[in-house]
């Protein structure tokens, strides 16, 4: 790999901007319609849990959309913290969560830092994340970030993490974003987790679940 290859790769949006933020939201449902679907995993992880009243961090939760299919389902979550790095996502979460305003949580938080893990509190029976760890800007930063998330979890508290494949990126430079899926099997025993599988694959994604060591 090159120097140049090993530099991260600039962001496609500014997504600190009001107006560029609502765009992406606006944007979202439209262009890949299919995310109720996996969507739906998400709503299966807790389901299938039994933990009583679960506690739930999402990471890079943008404007609220998967949380808000997530709580819609699962009256059964006792807290769920959103976190990201983008103010106007956030506002926009909580104008989307409204209903559910008893039960969350907004951290303006960055994931490419260290303090991160502190500003989100915890400990959480699940970490969620949709289409955000590759704003890690490459994928080299993704063992960090779970081994930062791995103490963040309950004893046997779950990871369910979904993101693009390397095949969807548009150049050769920006499939430094994504992680093949055996390349995230063969990571997350390595950050802390174990029994990690892949759930669902397509339309370019791939959906993995880990459990806490």
């Amino acid at each position: 790999m090159t120097i140049e290859d090993d530099s991260d790769l600039p962001y496609g949006e500014n997504f600190h901007d009001v107006g560029e933020a609502k765009a992406w939201a606006n944007a979202a449902g439209l262009k890949r319609p299919f995310r109720p679907m996996i969507f739906d995993h998400f709503v299966a992880a807790v389901t299938a849990s039994t933990v009583a009243a679960p506690r739930v961090l999402e990471l890079g939760s943008g404007p609220g959309f998967l949380a808000e299919h997530v709580l819609d389902r699962c009256p059964s979550i006792a807290s769920y913290t959103l976190l990201d790095f983008s103010e106007p996502m956030l506002a926009l979460s909580r104008t989307r969560l409204a209903n559910h305003s008893a039960r969350t949580q907004y951290t303006h938080a960055d994931f490419k830092t260290d303090s991160w893990p502190s500003a989100a509190g915890g400990p959480f029976d699940f970490v969620f994340s949709m289409q955000a760890v590759h704003e890690l800007r490459h994928k080299r930063h993704a063992p960090r970030l779970y081994e930062q998330a791995r103490p963040l979890l309950s004893r046997q508290g779950r990871l369910v993490i979904c993101d693009h494949l390397p095949e969807s990126a548009p150049t050769e430079r920006h499939r430094l974003l994504y992680l093949t899926v055996d390349e995230y099997l063969a990571m997350l025993p390595k950050t802390g987790f174990t029994n990690a599988e892949l759930l669902w694959t397509g339309y370019e994604m791939a959906l993995y679940q880990a459990q806490a060591a």
